[in-house]
């Protein structure tokens, strides 16, 4: 009896110890990813461990070969410097004349006068803190000889009875979502020049040309909903002051764009459900590209398709691998896969193939490894426990297959939602310099002045630029022309010509 007793209670340990086991590797491999993600690189970089283990001799060998290759030729010959990019031309040039003491200027020999020939000239880059002048309004005032009555014009301010005018929002916009400084940091810049600029003002100021703006923001959104190919994201953001809300609740900013236009909308919600991408996409029709979502099941079926993204695959093994101390194993053979698979996209991309000739491409190479790739984890899911990481990236993989390889059915599609992606990111970035909007009417303007910015950006313009054209314009604009015209100016003429083109067909 007591025998019986013991060898439960040491059953019970065991089993305890076992648990404890796995629980102590799990948070071993959380700790190096979380290590990693603090202080490693945020790039997902990957090297086959099976190639340092098979081809050491020859990698180090190599390496040894090309070390004293370089040692050999920085004897024989100094190599030459790269030469720089040519400054542009209708940058503003000062010159800066060195020249010898007069006492130089004569030839120690005979005595005679040295005679200029000519110059070296090096062009050097000098800059300063921005440019700030001051802009005299002078509003006209007329008086009637006979009745004395006084007539006087009208102030064409963007926003009248204030200092605004279309350069300095146009810097302040620039700077907060375009160079991702918080309006303090702008605030202390002119400061130095001896200005008072209250950051209230200009927050004040970013939410009343938004309103102005929005006209813009809605015929940009006109262009996105008529493509039949756009990508879908969210990225969170905190907002201080919202009604029944706490303060340290999460909302989200949503992204919506066409790669091919080169245009990107973003969208302020409290919400990153399934209810905010149905209300984005209401009566759309065509392809949505973005990621396994559950929220995107709720779309009209019937009017849209969705396909997915082999980028969230990938990120799946990589965080296996990392958590596996990168080790050969099924997360690294995984990987080598999905590798195998963008080397061809990469390949498909440098040669500028057309739609149709990547297409073609595709389905003779990329296809085949896409669906080895879903048979090698058929194959390997009994393998592994799928809560474990790489169990995690096998069924993923296998349960959004359908979406994953849906940029197969046209070379318009890309491999993944990586676009949106790197839009989003410089919202992202933004968002670490100042966390948190203050009020929900600050998180929408925030969300159209991102759209208009980075969309100039996208299109291979300046946004200070383009800005301050299009707010020097917004004051006269008074019909559906008008706003149509100063859209066109975020939008470089290629895509206008390819827009044009998908609308006669």
């Amino acid at each position: 009896m007591v025998y019986a007793s013991i060898e439960k209670e040491f059953n019970s340990l065991k089993k305890e110890n076992k648990f404890l086991k796995q629980e102590y590797i799990k948070i071993q491999e959380e700790l190096r990813l979380l290590k990693k993600d603090l202080y490693g690189t945020k790039s997902e970089s990957y090297e086959d461990p099976r190639q340092l283990i098979f081809n050491e001799i020859e990698v180090e060998s190599k390496k040894i070969e090309k070390k004293e290759l370089k040692i050999k030729v920085s004897f024989e010959r100094k190599k030459g410097k790269q030469k720089r990019k040519p400054f542009p031309a209708d940058l503003l040039r000062e010159e800066k004349v060195i020249d010898l003491e007069e006492s130089e200027k004569i030839c120690p020999y005979d005595g005679e006068k040295l005679k200029l020939i000519g110059s070296v000239d090096t062009e050097k880059l000098k800059t300063a803190p921005a440019k700030t002048w001051i802009e005299v309004e002078k509003r006209l005032k007329y008086i009637c000889p006979c009745c004395e009555k006084i007539k006087e014009t009208k102030s064409d301010s963007l926003l009248p009875g204030t200092i605004v005018t279309p350069e300095l929002l146009a810097f302040i916009v620039y700077s907060k979502f375009f160079q991702s400084l918080p309006l303090y940091r702008i605030e202390e810049q002119y400061k130095l020049q001896g200005i008072e600029l209250k950051r209230g003002n200009m927050a004040r100021w970013l939410i009343q040309i938004s309103e102005k703006l929005q006209p813009i923001w809605n015929l940009l959104e006109e262009k996105v909903l008529s493509d039949d190919y756009l990508s879908i994201d969210a990225s969170y953001v905190q907002v201080l002051r919202e009604k029944n809300r706490r303060a340290q609740s999460k909302s989200f900013m949503w992204g919506r764009g066409s790669p091919e236009q080169g245009i990107i909308l973003f969208d302020y919600d409290v919400s990153g459900g399934g209810r905010v991408a149905e209300k984005l996409l209401k009566d759309y029709r065509g392809t949505v590209q973005g990621d396994a979502h559950r929220g995107y099941g709720k779309l009209n079926k019937q009017n849209v398709v969705l396909i997915g993204c082999l980028m969230h695959a990938r990120r799946r093994f990589f965080k296996a691998w990392v958590k596996g101390q990168k080790r050969a194993g099924l997360a690294s053979e995984g990987l080598n896969q999905i590798q195998e698979i963008y080397k061809k996209e990469e390949e498909y991309k440098k040669n500028n193939l057309s739609p149709e000739l990547r297409k073609m491409k595709r389905d003779q190479e990329v296809k085949p490894l896409l669906e080895n790739l879903r048979d090698w984890c058929e194959k390997n899911k009994s393998k592994v426990l799928k809560s474990t990481p790489v169990g995690n990236a096998i069924h993923y993989f296998l349960n959004e297959y359908s979406e994953i390889s849906g940029f197969l059915n046209n070379g318009r599609y890309e491999i993944d939602n990586g676009w949106i992606e790197r839009q989003i990111k410089r919202f992202a970035i933004g968002r670490k310099n100042w966390m948190f909007s203050v009020s929900e009417k600050g998180a929408h303007a925030s969300a159209l002045l991102y759209s208009l910015v980075i969309t100039i950006k996208l299109n291979g313009k300046n946004p200070y630029e383009v800005l301050t054209e299009v707010l020097n314009k917004i004051p006269k604009a008074k019909t559906l022309e008008d706003f149509e015209s100063i859209t066109q100016l975020l939008l470089s003429p290629l895509q206008k010509i390819q827009f044009l083109k998908k609308e006669e067909n």
